[in-house]
C-alpha cells in the first residue's frame, strides 16, 4: 500500500487537543479509515469498526455496555450505523468533564463514517458544544505530489513559488481528471477505472443514498446522475432536468439535496453583494466532488475522448474548483466559494471572499490569454471587500502577468 501523507492529519491532531469528540465525515473511500487506523490509532487510540457485525450488534443493543467494553480514547469507524451510541457518548463526556474538568475529556472519541446526514443529525442532537466536525476529501494534487496543502491565495510571490513545486502539462492534467483522486486508485495503479467506479456507484446507491432518500425509480435516478455529471460546473436549472428525466422539479431538488448531503456534489452559490444583487442570476452552480466519477457517469472512458469532448472545459473547471476547495477544507477552513453571472451574461467562474479580500478566478483549458478574456472582473470593481490580485488558472506551463493585478497561473499554483 502506498501511504500518501494527508494534510488533514494535523487538523485531526489539533482537534483532539481541544474537543471531546472529533467527527471525520466525507464520501465513502476518500481515506477516512486508512487515515485513522494508520496515523491516529498509534497516538494511543483503540480502533473499532462497526462494519464488524458483532460490534455493531453490541453498539445498537447495549451502547453503554459497548462503550464500557472498550477503552478511551477510542476511534469508532462507521459510527453512523449505531445512532444509539451518541447519547451514551454524551453521558460519558459530561461525566468526565464534571469529575475531572473540561480538558480531561478532550480527545476521548473520534467518530467517522460515510453517511454525513446520519452523522450530522446525531451530532447536532447529542453532542452540541462537545464536537468538532472535519470533512475529508479525495486526494489533492499537492498531496499526490508530496506537498502539504495550504489555503489557496493569489499573490505574485506565493503563487509562482507553488507553481514551481511541480509541473503538470495538459496531457497529465487530463489523465488526472479522467482517473479522479480517490486514494484506492493510487494505492493500486492497475485498478480498472470502469470496474472501480461501477462498484462505487452501485454501493453508493445501495447503502449511502438509502440513508437520506427513498428512490422509487433507480433507473431514472441513475439517468439523472449521468445528466448531472455531463453538466458539472454548470448552472443548476431544476426544470430542465425534470423535463429530461421525466420527474417533477421538486423531485429533482430533493435528489440534488441528497447528493449534496452524501458528498457526491457540492454547490457554488451566486455571489451576492448589495451593489450587484439586483443584476445577478440566482441559480447555484453544481460540481461533482470527483472528476473521475463525473467522467465515468458522463461516458468518457479515455483521454482522447475527453480532449475532443465539448465537456472538456467543464471538467477542467470542476477539477480546479475542487482543488481550491480541498486546500481550505484540508486545513479545517469552511470557506464559501461563489460564482458570478449577471443578466448581461457576464460571468466569473469562482469568487472567493477570504480574509477581507475578494479573489476572482477564471478556469480555462488553454494556454495563451490576455486581459480581454477577463473583462468581466470589472463587474466587481465596486465591491466592499479589498481587491488585490485575480487569476486565470489554466494549462499554461509557467505563470505570467496580463495586467498588474491579474495573473495567468498553472494548475500547480493551487
Amino acid at each position: 500500500m502506498i501511504m500518501i501523507k494527508r494534510t488533514i492529519t494535523e487538523q485531526i491532531k489539533d482537534s483532539i487537543k481541544h474537543f471531546p469528540v472529533t467527527i471525520i465525515s466525507g464520501p465513502r473511500q476518500v481515506g477516512k479509515s486508512t487515515e485513522l487506523y494508520h496515523n491516529i490509532q498509534p497516538l494511543g487510540y483503540e480502533y473499532v469498526t462497526l462494519d464488524n457485525r458483532i460490534e455493531l450488534m453490541n453498539a445498537r443493543n447495549d451502547p453503554e455496555g459497548f462503550l464500557r467494553g472498550h477503552n478511551t480514547p477510542i476511534i469508532i469507524d462507521e459510527c453512523q450505523r449505531a445512532k444509539e451510541l451518541f447519547p451514551a457518548i454524551e453521558e460519558i463526556v459530561n461525566q468526565t468533564r464534571l469529575e475531572k474538568g473540561n480538558k480531561a475529556a478532550n480527545g476521548m472519541f473520534i467518530l467517522s463514517g460515510s453517511s454525513s446526514r446520519a452523522l450530522m443529525d446525531n451530532a447536532r442532537e447529542s453532542l452540541a458544544g462537545r464536537v468538532n466536525i472535519l470533512k475529508m476529501n479525495p486526494l489533492s494534487m499537492r498531496e499526490i505530489q508530496g506537498f502539504d496543502d495550504e489555503p489557496f491565495t493569489i499573490d505574485k510571490l506565493g503563487s509562482v513559488k507553488r507553481a514551481n513545486d511541480f509541473s503538470l502539462d495538459e496531457k497529465q492534467l487530463l489523465s488526472y481528471i479522467l482517473r479522479g483522486m480517490m486514494p484506492q486508485l493510487y494505492d493500486d495503479s492497475e485498478m480498472p477505472l470502469q470496474q472501480f467506479f461501477s462498484n462505487y456507484i452501485e454501493t453508493y446507491l445501495q447503502k449511502d443514498l438509502t440513508e437520506v432518500l427513498v428512490v422509487k425509480d433507480y433507473l431514472k435516478f441513475e439517468n439523472f446522475m449521468m445528466l448531472l455529471a455531463s453538466n458539472t460546473g454548470q448552472e443548476l436549472i431544476y426544470d430542465n432536468y425534470a423535463k429530461q428525466v421525466g420527474v417533477s422539479s421538486p423531485t429533482i431538488k430533493e435528489w440534488v439535496s441528497s447528493l449534496v448531503k452524501t458528498g457526491i456534489v457540492w454547490l457554488a452559490l451566486p455571489y451576492n453583494e448589495h451593489s450587484v444583487s439586483k443584476m445577478i442570476v440566482r441559480r447555484p452552480k453544481l460540481y461533482f466532488f470527483d472528476t473521475g466519477m463525473a467522467c465515468y457517469l458522463a461516458g468518457i472512458r479515455d483521454e482522447k475522448t475527453l480532449q475532443a469532448s465539448f465537456m472538456k472545459g467543464r471538467f477542467v473547471e470542476t477539477y480546479i474548483a475542487n482543488e481550491i476547495r480541498k486546500s481550505y477544507m484540508n486545513n479545517g477552513i469552511d470557506q464559501p466559494i461563489y460564482y458570478y453571472r449577471d443578466n448581461q451574461q457576464k460571468e466569473i467562474d469562482l469568487v472567493i471572499p477570504h480574509n477581507g479580500t475578494l479573489s476572482l478566478i477564471e478556469c480555462k483549458s488553454g494556454i495563451n490569454y490576455s486581459y480581454n478574456d477577463v473583462t468581466s472582473f470589472e463587474k466587481l470593481n465596486n465591491t466592499s471587500l479589498q481587491r488585490k490580485t485575480d487569476a486565470i488558472i489554466c494549462t499554461t506551463g509557467s505563470p505570467y502577468s496580463i495586467k498588474d493585478n491579474v495573473l495567468v497561473l498553472p494548475v500547480s499554483a493551487i
